[in-house]
């Protein structure tokens, strides 16, 4: 009896130490990115220039792929969702205050282009 009480205490200490684990890890993994304000650049995956602003207002304007201009968008969360104008689109989010992941394509030319881009100057 002795050995099934401390049996069924250590499980349920496992569980609860899980379930501690399992929560603080998705609390974790919704606090947002808070993005530094600045100039962006980079590359995509076809190696051409990814420039963009990040304004304190909580905009992306100027964003641009070698000479090509794209809509402004709004971030929120630390992301900016599907933004569209004229075919031209855009979305991303930061990983980290400096370093954003996303995609730009032009609808009327085919997939997703991948890119990152790094915070280089306020």
């Amino acid at each position: 009896m002795k050995r099934a009480l401390i049996v069924t205490a250590a499980v349920l200490a496992l569980l609860i130490g899980a379930l501690s684990l399992s929560s603080s890890a998705t609390a974790g993994s919704s606090n947002s990115v808070l993005p530094k304000v600045g100039h962006y650049e980079g590359r995509d995956t076809h190696h051409r220039h990814i420039r963009f602003y990040y304004g304190s207002h909580g905009q992306v304007i100027n964003f641009r792929v070698e000479h090509t201009h794209f809509p402004p968008a709004h971030v929120s969360g630390g992301k900016w969702h599907h933004t569209c104008h004229n075919n031209h689109c855009t979305r991303a989010h930061w990983v980290t205050d400096t370093e954003v992941h996303g995609h730009w394509n032009i609808s009327t030319h085919g997939g997703d282009v991948p890119f990152t881009a790094r915070w280089i100057s306020h």
